[in-house]
């Protein structure tokens, strides 16, 4: 999860030295990038857990 954190925090780093807003909020807006990707992940793994343990017969 951190990496992501991070790596969305890198990427609005690199953002706002060109767009206009400025750094920190491109910043703030890749940590939220970031935090939303890891949320998909984690509930599309969990879905995918629970699809796999109901088909298996008991």
């Amino acid at each position: 999860m951190w990496i992501k954190l991070a790596g969305g925090a890198i990427l609005g780093f690199i953002a706002g030295h060109f767009v206009a807003p400025g750094y920190s909020f491109w910043v703030v807006i890749g940590v939220i990038a970031g935090y939303l990707l890891e949320l998909g992940m984690t509930r599309d793994r969990a879905k995918k857990a629970i699809k796999r343990n109901a088909s298996r017969p008991d």
